[in-house]
């Protein structure tokens, strides 16, 4: 079968205008550092805004008259990044012309509360709360403030952070449960719903401001992945080197916390000159493991990201380490990196908004096999030594791979365009996938931030009968006017001395 992709190719690959190879790459100025000052009226203003402007909405649109969200001191809260520190019970309820904020215990970073229960209430629902009641003698009385408040609203339906499928909207503790449920009796306990749609709708849908936040981490990710390229010595360098010195300067610029070596950060594709390969185990990954030495004929992804203002980044950086008396990557290796690329340009107009995830990946998948690639769905088995054979000696997704394309010469695909953003809230949202299939009903909304995410595969010359896999990651965004680069999409190899 002809593959009819020339048209996009001539668009995509840029292999006629390469630059020189990276020898010395100059230090770049990154995005401005905030001070703990600054910094600080940011994160304010990211949390007014998100309450002020998506809350309402994401309320209303989920038929949620009240929203209880329960947390207890001690025990970490998924929603922190929005909240700062909370215990006991914040409450947003819709009163027709405004959300009402309340706070039963702790209101952490949340502003405009117009309702503060008492303190004896805050301190009987805190860590210590049990202890406060011997010591002062009061007993579970103090709670009917509570009650009486909830009463006087009388929802028709309140929301509560539980839920059996996302990990995000199921912060509260067994023991939170029971003593909000008794507290609130038989009639309002029976008009609890799980508030994971809420949350979902209230994490996804993004400002302008998180967007902003979004594109200056990838910007400073971006620069970082190319200082650390130019400072890789073939035959010299191993993987944990380059990782590690690449995750100390990241804190050092206050763009990440404390961390081990994460043997994700490089991923080698293929060498040309290392010897026994162990492509039967895993050859979707020809090397990670952190004492590896890079050399020359390496063709790899490097990813270490960086933490900006709360947001992470998912970006490959895709490198190749050039032979003596070459000046480009292996005829192989680049015809198969340009159909990897050319994949964003295939899908992109196949993302909009008010397209359900399940929509987005029937249409992206059709728009791929339309132009020849063949669909390999994976499990996502990964590296982490999961999704394997019964005899434990293959990778599924590889194996995936291998039957997928059988000796012939069609480039194969798996997708997993996942809504990435906030650190610890990285899969909330659509996922157009085929393994996230508890995502799949959910709409993509304006400003839906998203890893743009996918693998594209293919046999070459080199290696018969192991396909070379290519793993392309961009996060991006989704707006009103289609899919819009926040970052330079995947393009172009970057080439070693």
């Amino acid at each position: 079968m002809t593959i009819r992709i020339s048209r996009i190719l001539a668009a995509a690959s840029l292999a006629a205008s390469l630059p020189a190879p990276l020898a010395a790459f100059p230090a770049a100025a990154q995005p401005g550092v905030h001070t703990a000052s600054s910094g600080g009226e940011v994160m304010r203003l990211l949390r007014r805004e998100k309450l002020d402007l998506i809350l309402p909405g994401a309320m209303r649109d989920n038929n949620v008259d009240m929203w209880i969200h329960v947390t207890r001191d001690g025990d970490p809260d998924p929603l922190a990044y929005w909240f700062g520190r909370t215990y006991g019970y914040l409450v947003f309820t819709d009163l027709g012309n405004r959300i009402e904020r309340a706070a039963f215990g702790s209101g952490g970073a949340v502003a405009d509360i117009t309702v503060r229960g008492s303190d004896d209430f805050a301190r009987t629902i805190s860590s210590y709360g049990r202890g406060y009641q011997m010591a002062f003698g009061y007993g579970d009385e103090v709670y009917e403030e509570f009650a009486a408040f909830v009463a006087e609203r009388d929802p028709q339906t309140i929301a509560v952070n539980t839920s059996d499928w996302l990990p995000e909207a199921d912060g509260i503790s067994h023991s939170s449960w029971l003593k909000l449920t008794r507290i609130l009796g038989p009639k309002y306990t029976g008009r609890i719903v799980s508030a994971e749609n809420l949350i979902t709708d209230f994490l996804v849908r993004r400002t302008v401001r998180e967007v902003a936040e979004q594109i200056n981490n990838l910007e400073a990710a971006r620069q970082l992945h190319q200082e650390a390229l130019a400072r890789i010595e073939p035959g010299r360098t191993t993987i944990r080197e380059i990782v590690t010195w690449a995750r100390q300067e990241a804190y050092k610029r206050h763009l990440a916390g404390f961390g081990t070596f994460s043997r994700g950060g490089v991923r080698v594709y293929y060498s040309a000159v290392s010897p026994d390969p162990p492509y039967p185990i895993d050859a979707r990954y020809w090397a990670w493991h952190g004492d590896y030495v890079l050399q020359r004929g390496d063709f790899f992804a490097f990813n270490v990201g960086v933490s900006y203002m709360g947001f992470g980044t998912d970006t490959k950086t895709h490198a190749y380490i050039l032979r003596e008396g070459e000046t480009a990557p292996p005829e192989s290796i680049q015809k198969l990196f340009d159909l990897a690329v050319a994949g964003q340009w295939i899908m992109r107009p196949h993302m909009r908004v008010g397209m359900t995830a399940k929509e987005a990946l029937d249409a992206m998948v059709a728009a791929m096999e339309a132009e020849g690639y063949i669909y390999t769905p994976f499990v996502n088995s990964g590296i982490q030594g999961v999704g394997r054979t019964p005899d434990g000696t293959r990778n599924l997704d590889y194996v995936i791979i291998q039957e997928g394309l059988g000796d012939g010469d069609q480039p194969g695909f798996a997708i997993d365009h996942h809504a990435y953003g906030t650190v610890g809230t990285g899969t909330v949202g659509p996922s157009v996938t085929n393994f996230r299939a508890d995502r799949h009903h959910l709409v993509i909304q304006e400003n839906h931030i998203f890893a743009f995410e996918y693998m594209v595969h293919m046999n070459i010359p080199e290696r018969p009968g192991f396909p070379l896999a290519i793993n392309i990651s961009n996060p991006q965004v989704v707006t009103s006017r289609g899919l819009e680069w926040l970052q330079p999409p995947n393009e172009r190899i970057f080439l070693i001395h």
